[in-house]
C-alpha cells in the first residue's frame, strides 16, 4: 500500500523530460548490468567539446552522436537551398532537427563560414594542427588483500599517458599507454595506437570518406550482422533503432571489443560507399565489407564478414551452452534497410550465419508534430545463430536464442509534461545461462518530466523487469519468476555558475521462491563552473540489502578516468572533482572518491577486498594542449 501511494504521488507532480546524457548512461549500465564501452562515448564526447565540428561541412557532420542519416541529409539540403548556417540555434528551423537533438549537440558544434579545401600537406597539418598530450595516475589509499600476500604481480595504481593530434575534423593521430592496478610496470600493459583521415579526394568521382589504420571499430546496419565497440542507447526513450557509424576510432584506453588492423571507407559517386577492414586480434584473424546504396530517402546495405581462429574454440558441456559456438571459423551476412517516407521510418535487417541459422530485427517509426514519435518492433534470433561480433538490439546477454515485440514512444502532454515510455515483451525458445529451460519476461519503463520555473528540471522515471531464472541452490531443476522495479525522482536547479541535482531512488526485487531484496539511494550534487574552474561535490547515502537490488548512480569524472558505481550495502559514497585551466593550453583535473560501510571490517571480496570500513580513490591528470 504504502509503495503504491509513493508512486501516485510521484507521478501526479509536474515532472519534465530534459534529455541528459548521465542519465542516458545510467539507464543503458542498468540495462546491460556493465559500464563497459561506456567510456568510448564519454571519451567522444570530451574529444568533440575540445574540437567542434563545423556545422556548414556537412562530410564533418557525419561524426556526430545522436544523429540519423537523414537528420545528416536535411542539414545538407538545408544548406544547399538557403546558404550555410549563420548560427547553432539555427538548426531548429532544418526539418527533422527536433529539440531535443539539438540540445544535445549544441556544446559539440560551431557555425562558422567554410569552403572546401583540398587535403592538406604535412607542412600545413603541422603548423595548424593542435596538439594535446594528457597524462594521469591513480590509485586506491587503502590496499587490497591481493597486494599484501602476492597475488597481484604489481601495485595499486593506474599510470596512463595518450597524446593526440587533430588537424581539423580530417586528421588524427592518437598513441596512448595505459597500465592498471595489479598489473606490473611495462608489462601486460594497454598500449594503442589509431591513425584517422577523412574527406581524401582520389578524382572527380572516388574519394576516401574515411582511412583508418590501427585500432577501429565496424557498426553497419541495425546490428545485426556486424558491430563491434559501443552499443547505442536511446536519450528519448528506449528506441531498438540502430544509426549505424560505420568505420570509427577507438577511444585510447577502451581495452575490449575493438579490431586492429585497417579499415576504409571510399565513396563511389553520390550514392554509393564501399567500406572494407582486415584486422588482427589475439588469436582472430577477421575481414569483411559493407556495401551502402543511397537514393532520396532510401537507404541499402549488403554486410558481410568472416573469422578465423588460431585455436578452435573447446566449451565444457553445460546445460545451458549447447547451442553456443565452437569451431575456428564462423562467418555473417546480411541485409539492412533505412527508409524515410514522410514522417515514417521503416528499419531492419536480416542475416545468416555460415551455417545458415538466421537472425533478425524489423520496425517501423512514426514521427509525429511536437516532437513526439512511436515506434514498433520485432525480432527473432535463431538459438543457432552464431555471430562473434554483433551488437543488435536485445533483452539477453547474446544476439541469439530470443524473440520479442518492443513498443516505445514520446509524447507531450497537458501542462508542458514530456513523457517516454517503452515496453518490450519477449522469450527465449531454448535453455539459456541462469534459466535451464525455455523462459519468458517483460520490461517496461515510463519517464515523466517538465521544466519547473526557468532554471528548474523534474522527472520521475519508474521502471519494471520481469524474468525467469533457476532458483538458487537446485541446480536448475526448479524455475522461478523474478520482478525487479525501480522508481527515480530528480530535481536538477540551475542558477548561473551553479547547478544542484538531488536524487532520490527505491529499488525492489522481488521473487517466488529464494528471497527478496529491497534498497535506497539518496544523493546531492553540486556543480560550479566559471571562467577557468570547474568542481563537483556529490554525496549519496544507500542502504541496499543485496546485488540484485543493485542501484547505479552516476558521478562527475574527468577524461580517461570514467566510472560509473553499483551501490550495495548500506553506507556512503561520494566524490569530488576539480577541473582548472591553469593557462590556455595546460589543464590540471583531480578526483577524490570515498566509499564508507559503518559497522564493516572490509570492503570488497576475496584478493580485491581492502581493511576497515572506508575505502578512498584519486586520480590525478594533467592535459596539455598546443
Amino acid at each position: 500500500m504504502i509503495r503504491r501511494l509513493i508512486l501516485l504521488l510521484l507521478f501526479a507532480l509536474p515532472f519534465s523530460a530534459v534529455a541528459q546524457i548521465d542519465d542516458a548512461i545510467e539507464q543503458w549500465v542498468e540495462e546491460h548490468g556493465s559500464d563497459a564501452n561506456v567510456s568510448e562515448l564519454t571519451d567522444v564526447l570530451l574529444q568533440l567539446s575540445d574540437n567542434p565540428v563545423n556545422i556548414n561541412d556537412t562530410v564533418a557532420v557525419a561524426s556526430l552522436p545522436f544523429l540519423s542519416p537523414f537528420q545528416i541529409k536535411s542539414l545538407r539540403n538545408y544548406i544547399m537551398l538557403y546558404g550555410q548556417l549563420l548560427s547553432v540555434g539555427e538548426l531548429r528551423m532544418v526539418p527533422g532537427f527536433d529539440s531535443v537533438t539539438v540540445s544535445l549537440i549544441e556544446p559539440l558544434v560551431k557555425a562558422e563560414p567554410y569552403e572546401r579545401q583540398g587535403f592538406p600537406g604535412i607542412a600545413e597539418m603541422l603548423r595548424w594542427g593542435h596538439h594535446t598530450l594528457v597524462t594521469g595516475i591513480g590509485g586506491t589509499v587503502e590496499q587490497a588483500k591481493g597486494y599484501e600476500n602476492g597475488k597481484y604481480e604489481g601495485d595499486n595504481l593506474r599510470g596512463l599517458f595518450c597524446y593526440r593530434f587533430d588537424y581539423g575534423n580530417q586528421v588524427s593521430l592518437q598513441l596512448a599507454g595505459d597500465k592498471d592496478p595489479t598489473e606490473a610496470w611495462g608489462k601486460d600493459n594497454h598500449l594503442s595506437y589509431s591513425l584517422l583521415i577523412d574527406d581524401l579526394h582520389l578524382g572527380t568521382a572516388v574519394h576516401i570518406e574515411r582511412l583508418v589504420v590501427g585500432r577501429f571499430n565496424v557498426q553497419f546496419g541495425q546490428g545485426v550482422s556486424l558491430w563491434t565497440g559501443f552499443e547505442p542507447f536511446s536519450l528519448t526513450g528506449s528506441s531498438p533503432v540502430r544509426y549505424a557509424g560505420g568505420i570509427k576510432a577507438v577511444s585510447p584506453f577502451n581495452e575490449e571489443g575493438w579490431q586492429e588492423g585497417v579499415a576504409t571507407t571510399v565513396g563511389l559517386g553520390r550514392n554509393v560507399s564501399v567500406s572494407a577492414f582486415g584486422s588482427r586480434v589475439g588469436d582472430e584473424w577477421m575481414g569483411g565489407g559493407h556495401m551502402e546504396f543511397r537514393h532520396g530517402n532510401l537507404v541499402l546495405g549488403l554486410t558481410a564478414s568472416a573469422s578465423m581462429l588460431d585455436d578452435s574454440v573447446q566449451l565444457r558441456d553445460y546445460v545451458y551452452n549447447q547451442d553456443y559456438f565452437r569451431g575456428d571459423r564462423a562467418g555473417t551476412v546480411g541485409v539492412d534497410v533505412l527508409w524515410q517516407a514522410g514522417r515514417l521510418l521503416l528499419f531492419g535487417e536480416a542475416a545468416t550465419d555460415a551455417e545458415g541459422h538466421p537472425a533478425a530485427i524489423g520496425g517501423v517509426r512514426l514521427s509525429l508534430r511536437g516532437d513526439n514519435s512511436i515506434g514498433l518492433s520485432a525480432r527473432h534470433y535463431d538459438s543457432r545463430y552464431h555471430n562473434l561480433h554483433t551488437a543488435a538490439y536485445s533483452i539477453g546477454s547474446r544476439t541469439a536464442n530470443e524473440q520479442g515485440v518492443s513498443l516505445d514512444g514520446r509524447f507531450h502532454l497537458p501542462l508542458r509534461i514530456t513523457a517516454l515510455f517503452s515496453a518490450d515483451v519477449h522469450r527465449f525458445p531454448k535453455l539459456k545461462y541462469g534459466c535451464y529451460a525455455p523462459s519468458t519476461g517483460s520490461k517496461w519503463q515510463l519517464q515523466l518530466g517538465r521544466a519547473v520555473g526557468h532554471r528548474g528540471e523534474a522527472m520521475v522515471r519508474y521502471s519494471l523487469r520481469h524474468q525467469q531464472r533457476n532458483v538458487p541452490g537446485t541446480s536448475g531443476k526448479v524455475i522461478e519468476n523474478t520482478l525487479r522495479q525501480q522508481l527515480q525522482g530528480q530535481y536538477r536547479f540551475t542558477n548561473g555558475p551553479w547547478r544542484f541535482t538531488t536524487r532520490v531512488i527505491l529499488s525492489w526485487f522481488n521473487t517466488e521462491e529464494s528471497g527478496n531484496q529491497r534498497g535506497w539511494a539518496a544523493s546531492q550534487e553540486v556543480r560550479y563552473s566559471r571562467g577557468r574552474w570547474q568542481t563537483a561535490v556529490q554525496a549519496a547515502w544507500h542502504d541496499i540489502d543485496g546485488y540484485y537490488a543493485r542501484i547505479y548512480l552516476s558521478e562527475s569524472y574527468i577524461q580517461y578516468a570514467y566510472s560509473l558505481p553499483a551501490l550495495q550495502g548500506r553506507g556512503l559514497r561520494a566524490s569530488a572533482v576539480l577541473r582548472c585551466d591553469l593557462t590556455r593550453w595546460l589543464n590540471l583535473g583531480f578526483k577524490y572518491a570515498l566509499i564508507f560501510r559503518p559497522g564493516e571490517d572490509h570492503i570488497g571480496s576475496d584478493n580485491a577486498a581492502t581493511p576497515g570500513p572506508i575505502r578512498q580513490t584519486w586520480h590525478f591528470q594533467l592535459r596539455c594542449k598546443f
